[in-house]
């Protein structure tokens, strides 16, 4: 994994990616969905609780994830923070080759007043994610009493280019009260935007994953039903972007440039004459039971482990007489 921290533009603003490393083993997630994370804290602080442990929790599932230090306190009044998300995102999408990311999925998660900021940059951003993660949404105009600066209600800018969106909230918030998301759901559902709500019935503010690894060492942050949201939220959004490719019955690393032993068997049997030369050297490939078990595996290591399949003088050769074989372009 590779993190670093970027400086944007607003004073203070940094945008921290997490990235995970591309594997020849893993192919099927050299591009990778994203997200972009907005912690919570009143648009006063970006609460630790809801940054890193979130990023690395959606890490686990193949994300790449990003977590945004967005404009606060005296520089929190409207459209500075927007612009900040807007720019993250549009440096993520920029970054997107580089990064191993589908530029045309990348989502944002947000905690209440970050909720509120991940739902202004999907319903007013001049760029919009391609979906919404809402955890405790502040979402309500008259919010901004309790805030540093006032802040535009987003369940008056839903509009047609909203993404959907996944909501949590609970009944039991008494900070942000669970009118908020009823207030987006019912403008979404007016705008005929796509979500899933969960409203569960006990819980306080700002419980993060609801786990105690979360938690502060506070028992009210950790709740077990309400931690049930982010396996709902993984589910939702795989719905939305679907999952890494899994249909293959064998995966090859086709781009070699030469046949030797150290080229996996199923490559090596795709070409007739190198398919030819590997029976005459070792006939009992043609009737093993576990050959097809064997297709990914290196024939050096089959010879390795196949004890008495050939000796070093007759590997050697084999070997040799691999590499004379010119490459041919490969297909599947």
């Amino acid at each position: 994994m590779n993190t670093f921290t970027i400086q944007l533009t607003n004073d203070g603003v940094t945008l921290t990616p997490y990235l995970l490393d591309s594997s020849p083993e893993m192919k099927n997630t050299h591009v990778r969905p994203a997200v972009l994370i907005l912690p919570g804290g009143a648009y006063r602080i970006c609460s630790d609780r809801e940054a890193e442990p979130i990023a690395m929790a959606f890490l686990a599932e193949g994300y790449q994830a990003f977590v945004l230090e967005y404009s606060l306190n005296e520089n929190a009044a409207f459209p500075k923070p927007l612009n900040d998300a807007e720019e993250a995102l549009e440096l993520i999408r920029r970054h997107s080759n580089e990064w191993g990311i589908d530029p045309n999925k990348v989502a944002v998660c947000g905690f209440s007043a970050g909720g509120h900021l991940a739902a202004a940059l999907g319903t007013m951003g001049r760029v919009r994610p391609n979906a919404m993660i809402l955890a405790y949404p502040c979402i309500l105009e008259t919010m901004g009493e309790i805030l540093p600066a006032l802040i535009p209600g987003i369940d008056k800018a839903v509009d047609a280019l909203t993404p959907p969106a996944f909501i949590f909230h609970t009944f039991t918030d008494t900070l942000v009260p669970v009118n908020n998301a009823l207030a987006l759901a019912t403008a979404l559902d007016k705008a005929k935007i796509s979500f899933e709500l969960h409203i569960f019935q006990n819980g306080v503010h700002g419980l993060s994953l609801a786990k105690s690894v979360t938690s502060g060492g506070l028992r009210s942050m950790k709740d077990e039903h309400v931690a049930q949201w982010f396996s709902l939220c993984t589910g939702w959004i795989s719905n939305i972007f679907g999952e890494f490719p899994s249909d293959l019955d064998i995966l090859l690393d086709e781009d070699i440039h030469e046949y030797s032993l150290d080229v996996q068997l199923g490559v090596l049997w795709k070409n007739p004459e190198c398919k030819s030369l590997v029976l005459s050297a070792i006939p009992i490939l043609t009737d093993d039971p576990g050959l097809q078990d064997a297709l990914a595996v290196p024939l050096r290591t089959i010879i390795e482990f196949g004890d008495g399949l050939l000796n070093d003088k007759a590997a050697r050769i084999l070997d040799q007489n691999l590499k004379n074989i010119p490459v041919q372009k490969l297909h599947s």
